[in-house]
């Protein structure tokens, strides 16, 4: 009984009347519209339209995608120039806490200090 309900329905088409509103499509139709009025084509308009939105997620996805890779490249690039930077200024650190260049440049700025000669003693309170 509930099939012959079905089949009494006029929700549903017969394969017939689908079969012949597909056979019908031209690019006249096509470029005046009148394939977007068509039963077949409105069946399928929800699905149509997921689908243009699934496209335009995929697309925003790719250009977001595009746009962090291009952020990590320039961020890489700019990490190694810092370590550049920081293994220089050690390397100029270590040069210049030497002892002889401590030695010239306490001469060259004139102050009266001279190295140590003998060893500093240690001095012992009782």
């Amino acid at each position: 009984m509930f099939w012959k309900r079905i089949k009494n329905s006029k929700e549903f088409e017969s394969g017939n009347e689908v079969l012949q509103d597909l056979k019908g499509y031209s690019l006249k139709d096509l470029v005046s519209g009148k394939v977007f009025t068509r039963t077949s084509f409105t069946a399928q308009g929800p699905y149509f339209l997921f689908l243009v939105l699934l496209a335009f997620i995929y697309i925003n996805n790719h250009y977001a995608l595009e746009k962090l890779l291009k952020r990590q490249v320039a961020l890489n690039k700019e990490v190694q120039e810092l370590q550049y930077e920081a293994i220089t200024t050690s390397s100029e650190l270590m040069q210049m806490s030497r002892q002889s260049e401590v030695i010239r440049r306490v001469e060259a700025a004139g102050l009266e200090l001279e190295v140590l000669k003998t060893p500093p003693r240690i001095i012992k309170a009782d």
